[in-house]
């Protein structure tokens, strides 16, 4: 199996299944199964930010580009900090604003010269990967957003939908529809949907049982439960699995 290309978009900071799908990532690159070329995050309140920078150094990956999405209005509510600012702060961690997400993205996708092999991976709602999709040219590249994606991503693997439950709308969806709308519609490469159904009944983090408290991945999980259970659902992992391993034509 070849090693995948990933730049990941997550809304960590919230739900603790993102920062389980950043250990799943993190240890498959260990296993010379995926290269992480990028990480953004999308979401408005800084602290998963934080987190996602530090989630990456503790695994190894801090010379890993990040991007910051920088609308401090959008989700930016404390339940969108609920294991992320607490764990960033009691741990002195830094908190440095790293670069708009869209240049990130951006120069990830010009400096791959065009070899449309990268998998584009998002984990929360769809709000980075829109405004790529509507950037202009700039410094960085002569190409649009929309063309940097046609010439160097391979698909776009996405957590978002429910394609079993009809009487509601998926969560990665409702928090900005027009984003979720935009991106599926523009997006020129073929899009995998990894629906709400898939991660729904597959709990994980079990395994922190054995971990230090102070593991930011078993810390983010009990957090996240206000200490009762270090189990979650797997809606995020799964995506980030399926784009890595899954080689379905």
């Amino acid at each position: 199996m070849a090693m995948k290309k990933i730049i990941l978009d997550t809304d960590m900071g919230g739900d603790c299944d993102d920062v389980g799908a950043a250990a799943v990532l993190c240890n498959l690159a260990k296993q010379g199964k995926a290269e992480i070329v990028a990480a953004t995050y999308c979401i408005g309140s800084p602290w998963g930010g934080y987190f996602l920078q530090n989630e990456l150094a503790f695994f190894g990956y801090g010379n890993v580009p990040v991007g910051m999405l920088h609308e401090e209005t959008f989700m930016n509510e404390p339940v969108y900090e609920r294991y992320a600012k607490p764990y960033v702060e009691a741990h002195h961690l830094p908190q440095n604003m790293a670069e708009d997400a869209v240049r990130v993205l951006r120069r990830a996708l010009a400096g791959n010269g065009g070899k449309k092999d990268i998998v584009l991976v998002a984990i929360g709602p769809l709000r980075n990967i829109a405004n790529l999709l509507r950037s202009p040219a700039d410094d960085i590249s002569p190409l649009t957003g929309k063309e940097l994606i046609a010439a160097n991503v391979t698909e776009f693997v996405t957590m978002l939908g429910d394609f079993v439950k009809t009487d509601s709308t998926e969560w990665n969806v409702l928090m900005d529809i027009p984003s979720a709308r935009y991106a599926v519609k523009e997006m020129p490469v073929p899009t995998v949907f990894s629906g709400y159904e898939l991660g729904e009944h597959i709990k994980t983090g079990a395994m922190l049982a054995d971990m230090s408290d102070d593991h930011p991945v078993k810390a983010a999980y009990l957090l996240h439960s206000d200490g009762k259970s270090q189990l979650r659902e797997s809606w995020d992992l799964v995506t980030v699995y399926n784009a890595i391993l899954d080689d379905t034509p």
